[in-house]
């Protein structure tokens, strides 16, 4: 027999049940990579909805996401931030970040103080003064809004304070106080008092969307399989048959 055709021969029948193998291995190893990830989200959301005790904020401290904090010190009201570009119910405003001193000889705590809508005259800034009395403050871990790419730098020009920013990293706020700052930001418990809006939620896919996901794997994973054995069977029946 001609080796290419025994080649071939070979290629045909060891090629397609490997491919095959390969692909359950591939779908069944995404299907799990969902479950882990609805796992998390539980988790996340669990988190969110658990109403334990506050932990005092400290320079080391690890925190997870919606972890409830809480911190003595004064707020740096001269040295605020506006992040632009966020919308809640359909309106344009700013988050006001505002850097709090827990202690003179550690890292600034970075408190997202909730929102406010943004003036119809783009060169008025909102009204967002607050006391550097002392004062404690509590609420939940969590971080600045961010992109997956920044439309250019995060501040556009040195202005006065506040400072308006564009998806600022804390690294970016860092250099514009000339401080350190914690990894964290805290986000602050509502408060009807305020003027800000704080509806803190979970701004990723609920555990219901990577279920589907996995099941999309685990069906493709099946569906495979089934193609497979059927292969294998129809190619014994024909060998019997001959």
């Amino acid at each position: 027999m001609n080796p290419e055709n025994v080649r071939q021969q070979l290629l045909l029948r060891f090629v397609p049940p490997v491919a095959a193998v390969i692909l359950i291995v591939l779908f069944v190893s995404l299907g799990r990579w969902q479950l882990d990830r609805a796992a998390q989200k539980e988790a996340l959301q669990a988190s969110f909805a658990n109403d334990t005790a506050y932990t005092l904020v400290s320079n080391g401290l690890t925190t997870k996401p919606f972890d409830r904090l809480k911190a003595s010190g004064r707020y740096l009201g001269d040295r605020q931030f506006l992040i632009d570009n966020m919308v809640v119910d359909s309106q344009l405003g700013y988050f006001v970040i505002t850097p709090f001193e827990f202690d003179r000889n550690e890292p600034l705590l970075l408190i997202n103080r909730g929102w406010i809508v943004k003036p119809r005259a783009r060169s008025e800034l909102p009204e967002i003064e607050i006391s550097a009395a002392q004062v404690t403050v509590a609420g939940m871990a969590g971080r600045l809004p961010r992109v997956a790419i920044r439309p250019g730098d995060a501040f556009a020009e040195n202005t006065p304070w506040p400072q308006v920013a564009v998806f600022p990293s804390s690294e970016d706020l860092a250099m514009k106080l000339d401080r350190d700052v914690l990894p964290f930001v805290l986000l602050l418990n509502p408060d009807p008092d305020s003027g800000l809006v704080r509806r803190w939620q979970p701004t990723v896919a609920g555990p219901m969307t990577h279920y589907g996901y996995a099941f999309q794997w685990f069906a493709m994973a099946l569906a495979v399989l089934v193609i497979l054995v059927w292969q294998y069977r129809k190619k014994n029946r024909h060998a019997a048959e001959q």
